[in-house]
């Protein structure tokens, strides 16, 4: 029996198909990397917070814009675009760049509704094969910091102050308090003790970089960290996350307890049949 020819309706279809199950598969992504990097000043129906509601920005902005802001915020500042002054003047200072990279980003912004068709004449939106490639002079991501004690002692005494930063910034003890032995400190501005937890090591290192929140940015403009500065924090605030996470887990505590338990009940059970 001859197989019927795939009508231009069957190919429509199939290629429908393709487009939803794909948009799907980044919008589940985009969740997960949504709670990883954005919650913690965005809401989507939650109202404003640190950064504005996201509730139907999909519709609002366009899909280059959205991976543009996430990705690149300051390249958006330096060209004026007036949406992101406009932003920039209500809550006070610019998004700082949380190094999220653009495929990632395009997860986000899928999760967030995909966003709005562009105006006409302006950057094809992400998602295609040409949006999806990174962007021209991008730098690729570094390598995992591996954590040793030289680089978690540099940390911390950069951190307390103890050691000085190499451009004269103030160290962060002065406003941020940070649950880790050894170190002490304000309560000014955020506690920093769960920051890797919330961001990620791609994120932490985003925003030594970016220093884009207010005060942040006034102390710092012209002492940024050096690269060796950064990789000691991301390394000192990885460390407190994974003493963290071992102090939140009772299983290996219990595991041994357990264990410990039934060893003397085994040994008193030996005493008696003797």
């Amino acid at each position: 029996m001859p197989h019927s020819p795939l009508t231009p309706i069957r190919f429509i279809i199939a290629i429908l198909l393709v487009v939803a199950v794909s948009g799907t598969a980044l919008a589940d992504g985009g969740k997960e990397l949504f709670d990883k990097h954005c919650t913690s000043c965005h809401s989507i129906g939650g109202g404003d917070g640190g950064g504005p509601d996201l509730k139907g920005v999909g519709g609002r902005r366009s899909a280059e814009w959205l991976v543009k802001i996430i990705t690149d915020p300051g390249k958006l500042t330096a060209e004026k675009d007036p949406a992101q002054a406009e932003l920039v003047k209500k809550f006070g200072f610019e998004m700082p760049n949380v190094g999220v990279n653009r495929g990632d980003a395009e997860k986000i912004v899928a999760f967030l509704g995909g966003g709005a068709a562009a105006p006409a004449g302006a950057p094809a939106a992400a998602g295609g094969k040409e949006a999806a490639a990174p962007a021209a002079g991008e730098a690729p991501q570094p390598a995992e910091i591996v954590v040793t004690k030289e680089l978690l002692a540099t940390g911390r005494d950069l951190f307390t102050g103890k050691q000085r930063f190499a451009k004269g910034g103030a160290p962060c003890v002065s406003c941020h308090r940070f649950d880790y032995p050894g170190v002490y400190g304000g309560a000014l501005a955020a506690d920093l003790t769960n920051l890797y937890g919330k961001m990620g090591e791609t994120g932490v290192r985003g925003v030594l970089k970016s220093l884009s929140f207010p005060v942040m940015k006034k102390i710092y403009a012209e002492r940024p960290l050096t690269d060796e500065e950064s990789a000691a924090l991301t390394a000192l605030f990885k460390d407190a996350a994974t003493r963290k996470h071992a102090a939140c887990d009772p299983y290996p505590a219990a595991g041994l307890g357990f264990f410990a338990l039934c060893l003397i009940a085994v040994l008193l059970f030996k005493r008696r049949t003797k």
